[in-house]
């Protein structure tokens, strides 16, 4: 969770990490299969980072709720983790926990240039922008392209080295595309999934990418490929057909490989709802909001989260809210936004250029409409830990949520579970993937600051009963279609002969 960033801990934490919700208590009474293998999860960034200071080992946490289920499952199940420490350094195959351990994490080297051309080069110059649909700030490069190759084959060997009979091996975003089929060419008996945590473009912008047949035929190594959303999963198989002329069963969402048939599904990603429930109902969130609120001095507080990313839609949100400012003036010394910025990529240029832009549209609506103590705008770049993060969700009247484009939004999600009133609005981005899950918030196109200013005035005036409507419909989905629904549901989706979401012995296999 995120309230364990940047913090030590040690087994004891660890365990009380593991069940900070009920997950192990609604797994208990189920039968495994007596086949079931391990689960092995592959992803970018490792859960954990290793800290060696005067002859003394620690781990800090690095995960947040996503990453969480799998160190449950893991723990479950036993198995391992396979993922880039985030330094140059590679660390020895680490047990979790170290005295009593369950699974294994294994890490995979990267050297200088892996980081630069790799990571900060194909991952974050090329494909996230490509995902987000913001070819603008797509750079392509034969020398980044190669090097993601690499990377992908070296975790791929990895995983078919350490991989058994039986294993069900779980792959985990657009960084490792291409290693569902590298780890099928060398183990082509393993269960093998992928989920798409980002958007997937439509077949006119997937042609932008060079190595676009590559790209897609290394997805369809997997059985499984899951998205967020109906509208991402129809990209992919428009993709696979009119691309790469693979044959596309859109009634089954099937897309035919040689012999194979790969499985492509929608799979909304949750929160862990009850933690965030849970804690914006405890007595020290509701006295930290109340500090907070009393600090703002304001009677409405608009609270806006995201990490500091062109794809978020900033700069857009303020320029709505400036516009709301202008044209409703009975609303000044009433009303605050509270921008957190979580500070991102700062060591890329496009990030740095973003929060200079930021920084200066912050001063100017602080200029032109601050008057007699009354800040309209309060500008928070930094991290905020879980319990801090729930104090601000209770403390504010209205979310105000503009992505451009955005696989999910969980800050959305979180906002909702935390309002354990059943009060409060939230004005959503249309083109946010939770968009489609989450139809009673107010939806926004975050390109028109007209439009967000009229939300905005829609939801300052909104009625109690409205927001209880509202809010209580939001909550019900949020609450249902849980982290751990979703994982349980992609692996039965996935490998049901193995059963692996409803394990309940306690052999753990390493």
């Amino acid at each position: 969770m995120a309230s364990f960033q940047g913090s030590s801990f040690d087994q004891t934490d660890f365990t009380d990490m593991l069940n900070q919700t009920d997950f192990m208590d609604t797994l208990n009474g189920k039968t495994p299969h007596p086949g079931g293998g391990r689960l092995i999860v592959m992803s970018n960034r490792a859960p954990i980072r290793i800290i060696r200071e005067s002859g003394k080992e620690r781990v800090e946490p690095t995960v947040g709720g996503v990453g969480t289920t799998f160190l449950r499952l893991l723990e479950r199940n036993g198995g391992l983790w396979i993922a880039w420490s985030g330094g140059r350094k590679t660390p020895e195959p680490y047990l979790i926990p170290p005295e009593n351990p369950r699974f294994k994490i294994i890490f995979a080297p990267l050297n200088d240039q892996d980081i630069s051309d790799y990571y900060y080069g194909m991952c974050n110059r090329g494909l996230w922008p490509l995902m987000h649909f913001m070819t603008p700030n797509c750079h392509f490069s034969t020398q980044h392209w190669s090097r993601y190759e690499r990377v992908n084959r070296n975790f791929a060997e990895i995983a078919a080295q350490e991989a058994k009979p039986g294993d069900t091996l779980w792959v985990q975003d657009f960084h490792l595309a291409l290693t569902p089929r590298l780890v099928r060419e060398r183990r082509p008996e393993l269960s093998i999934g992928i989920f798409w945590h980002v958007p997937f473009p439509p077949e006119q912008l997937m042609r932008i990418l060079p190595w676009r047949e590559a790209f897609l035929e290394g997805l369809l190594g997997a059985d499984l490929i899951g998205f967020h959303t109906q509208s991402y999963m129809t990209h992919f198989l428009n993709c696979c057909e009119r691309i790469s002329g693979f044959e596309v069963d859109r009634e089954r969402c099937e897309v035919r490989v040689g012999t194979r048939k790969v499985k492509v599904g929608a799979f909304p990603l949750g929160i862990p709802a009850d933690f965030f429930s849970d804690l914006a109902a405890s007595a020290n969130v509701i006295a930290r909001a109340r500090r907070i609120r009393n600090g703002l001095r304001t009677e409405v507080v608009i609270l806006g989260v995201d990490r500091l990313d062109y794809t978020k839609g900033i700069l857009e949100r303020l320029l709505g809210y400036e516009r709301f400012l202008e044209t409703n003036p009975a609303w000044h010394k009433r009303v605050t936004l509270v921008l957190v910025a979580v500070p991102s990529r700062t060591k890329v240029a496009d990030y740095a250029m973003l929060k200079r832009q930021l920084d200066e549209q912050v001063g100017r609506i602080v200029g032109r409409f601050s008057s007699e103590g009354w800040m309209p705008l309060r500008y928070l770049y930094t991290q905020f830990g879980a319990e801090e993060l729930a104090s601000y969700y209770r403390c504010a009247d209205i979310a105000l949520l503009t992505p451009l484009r955005d696989g999910m939004n969980l800050v959305a999600k979180e906002f909702v579970a935390s309002r354990v009133d059943d009060d409060g609005v939230l004005i959503l981005s249309e083109f946010a993937g939770a968009a489609e899950e989450l139809t009673e918030a107010l939806l926004v196109n975050p390109y028109d600051i007209n439009q967000i200013a009229d939300r905005l005035k829609a939801a300052v005036n909104m009625s109690a009963t409205e927001r209880a409507t509202r809010m209580s419909a939001l909550r019900a989905k949020v609450m249902a279609n849980n982290l751990e629904y979703w994982s349980e549901k992609f692996l039965n989706a996935l490998a049901p002969e193995t059963a692996l979401a409803h394990r309940t012995d306690e052999t753990f296999q390493i």
